[in-house]
């Protein structure tokens, strides 16, 4: 009676490890468990939904305007125009691919064809997203 009493116990416990491992998801550093959200769906879709812009001028009074385009497969297009005070105008559509870059989805890893770029603290909410791109801030809207 002993011996069948604790391989109920051996059998509960493995049982109970096994559902408890995996329930775990990888995340690139270490292991996080699940806590059952979509997070990653309902960021990506958010950012997918519409075309992201801001103006601004820099200090020597150039105008800017960018739209930022994310697609669910993970690439993007992001338009620049620019216009100087003497009236010069430049205008540019680079292709990238992105990715989140940290497991709280308040990152994103831009891949240029040149280099990289990053977006980091993003808040999204409100048909804005807010964030710092290349340590500079900026404030998107959605077009």
């Amino acid at each position: 009676m002993k011996t069948q009493t604790h391989k109920l116990y051996r059998i509960f416990f493995l049982t109970t490890m096994v559902l408890t491992l995996a329930s775990c998801e990888y995340a690139g550093i270490g292991i996080e468990f699940g806590n059952g959200t979509n997070s990653y769906r309902e960021c990506t879709d958010y950012l997918c939904s519409r075309t992201w812009v801001e103006e601004w001028y820099d200090e020597y009074d150039t105008y800017y305007y960018q739209e930022l385009r994310f697609y669910p497969d993970n690439t993007g297009t992001d338009y620049l125009y620019q216009e100087d005070r003497y009236g010069n105008r430049n205008e540019s559509t680079m292709h990238f691919g992105w990715d989140w870059w940290n497991v709280s989805y308040t990152s994103i890893r831009i891949d240029y064809r040149n280099g990289y770029s990053y977006m980091d603290n993003i808040q999204m909410g409100g048909n804005q997203l807010n964030c710092l791109f290349d340590n500079y801030p900026a404030y998107f809207t959605g077009k």
